[in-house]
């Protein structure tokens, strides 16, 4: 999360709060979950 904070420039509990959202939206419980459903969703390619 703290790369991801600096690279964006926000802080890294924004980060957490982003991919807590998205994670929840997505119906994901960890990161490998949230990619493979972004994919099938169209979010990412």
């Amino acid at each position: 999360n703290g790369a991801a904070a600096e690279r964006l420039g926000v802080g890294p509990e924004t980060v957490k709060s982003y991919l807590r959202s998205a994670m929840r939206k997505l119906g994901a419980r960890t990161r490998t979950e949230a990619v493979a459903a972004a994919r099938r969703t169209g979010w990412l390619p």
